[in-house]
């Protein structure tokens, strides 16, 4: 009700009261009419975006975000309806806008300023499962501090010693009574990796059929600067996780620096790049580039440029050569590499090799920064976490390039990756940029 005031205040202050010619009846009529048309666009835009589904207390930030996105899709469908149907000449539509989001603004920082609900009246919860995601969600303050934890209940192979701040209420099995025997309001189902997945749909079909308010957190969706939205395939709904995009302005700044970088790169190192084509083509039989499929941004195939570094045909023997492989899950990596030239163990050791990939940061399926691109026989062995990893354009360099190398494990190397993924910023990239020069002249590659 508040917001459909903030729209009838707006109104009011872009002039729909404002006397002129029209009776007085005629006046009220359209008013309300106007008032009718954005509050019925604003309620129905605004459940399209959620936005009384963020609390101001619990996200301030986000909430004004979704208010605004709502609030200038209200004004631009209420505004073309009311300037092609409405003559109302002292109606300022621009002072409708500005002034709108102002009032509903308010709203929103005063509710999240507010202690109304959170200190009486909370509302009595419980948890089920039994993970560190559960943990952590029944901890934080701003959560105990609007709802009553009574308990929790564990999903089947779950373990209970993970919960030591809150009750255990009993078992899954009897989630039904111990929901009536504790008058429960709200539900919050936290599942661990452990939790059967059937176990899981039935719990939350048994909290909404009693009519408690359900809340749903998988473990999988612990991870940092990840955006998370509804699809639908068909009718079915479902989630859609990707990776946090970069601000336009960043991604133009990261863009500015891939082309900036390549030219430059190509230009200073042509005498090098001259010389490894020579070296490559006087010392063994076959082309002076070798094209490999690589998978690159959100999964998307792309040709990837390197000198020739083994015998032409030797790369099929990969599967031959797999258990003799230093490098442990899907990665592949053997150190005296039998298929190898002789100019070619020179090059990969001071990742000469990679260096027409600077073509394929120029084209655009590069990045100067970011993880190395995989086979696409790699990903396909990837878990659900390790794909994230190609939510973003591969890289010449990254984290595992300067740090890690060929002294980790392929867990950690995908952990590194997925550390520049969450704290990418340009002052990284230029960091790793100078600190790869410094690897590569010490010849650590394989």
């Amino acid at each position: 009700m508040a917001e459909l005031l903030c729209i009838l205040a707006a109104l009011s202050c872009a002039g729909v009261w404002t006397a002129d010619a029209r009776p007085t009846e005629h006046m009220i009529v359209e008013a309300i009419g106007l008032w009718t048309v954005f509050g019925v666009i604003w309620l129905l835009i605004g459940r399209r975006l959620g936005v009384n589904l963020i609390p101001p207390n619990r996200n301030l930030a986000l909430s004004l975000k979704r208010t605004a996105e709502s609030w200038a899709a209200t004004w631009g469908i209420a505004g073309v309806l009311t300037i092609s149907t409405v003559d109302l000449p002292n109606l300022s539509i621009w002072l409708v806008l500005l002034s709108g989001l102002a009032l509903l603004s308010l709203v929103r920082l005063v509710a999240s300023f507010s202690s109304i609900g959170q200190a009486t009246g909370r509302m009595r919860a419980i948890v089920v499962g039994a993970c560190p995601s559960a943990r952590a969600l029944s901890s934080t303050r701003d959560v105990t501090e609007a709802v009553d934890f009574i308990g929790f209940v564990p999903f089947t192979h779950e373990n209970a010693q993970t919960m030591p701040h809150l009750t255990k209420l009993g078992p899954v099995a009897d989630l039904t009574e111990t929901l009536r025997n504790n008058g429960i309001d709200i539900a919050f189902v936290s599942p661990s990796n452990d939790a059967i997945t059937g176990e899981v749909h039935q719990a939350i079909n048994t909290c909404e059929g009693l009519g408690l308010q359900t809340q749903y957190f998988p473990s999988f969706l612990d991870v940092d600067d990840m955006r998370v939205g509804m699809t639908w395939s068909a009718k079915r709904p479902g989630l859609k996780v990707q990776a946090m995009s970069a601000t336009s302005l960043a991604s133009l700044s990261k863009r500015a620096l891939d082309v900036v970088g390549a030219t430059v790169g190509i230009i200073v190192l042509l005498p090098v790049l001259i010389a490894c084509a020579l070296a490559v083509k006087l010392t063994s039989p076959g082309p002076i580039l070798y094209r490999q499929l690589r998978v690159g941004k959100l999964g998307r195939p792309f040709s990837c440029l390197k000198f020739r570094t083994m015998r032409v045909g030797t790369h099929t023997q990969q599967k031959l050569l797999r258990a003799t492989s230093s490098q442990d899950g899907p990665a592949f990596k053997i150190p005296n590499d039998p298929r190898i030239t002789t100019i070619g163990g020179l090059l990969r050791k001071f990742s000469l090799d990679e260096l027409p990939q600077m073509l394929n940061v120029l084209i655009g399926d590069m990045s100067l920064v970011g993880p190395r691109p995989p086979i696409p026989s790699e990903v396909n062995n990837y878990t659900w976490w390790q794909r994230r990893r190609i939510s973003i354009k591969p890289g010449l360099t990254c984290v595992w390039q300067v740090y890690g190398r060929n002294r980790v494990s392929f867990k950690r190397w995908v952990e590194m990756d997925l550390y520049y993924i969450d704290n990418w910023s340009m002052w990284m990239d230029l960091k790793l940029i100078l600190h790869t020069v410094r690897v590569v002249v010490r010849g650590t590659g394989m």
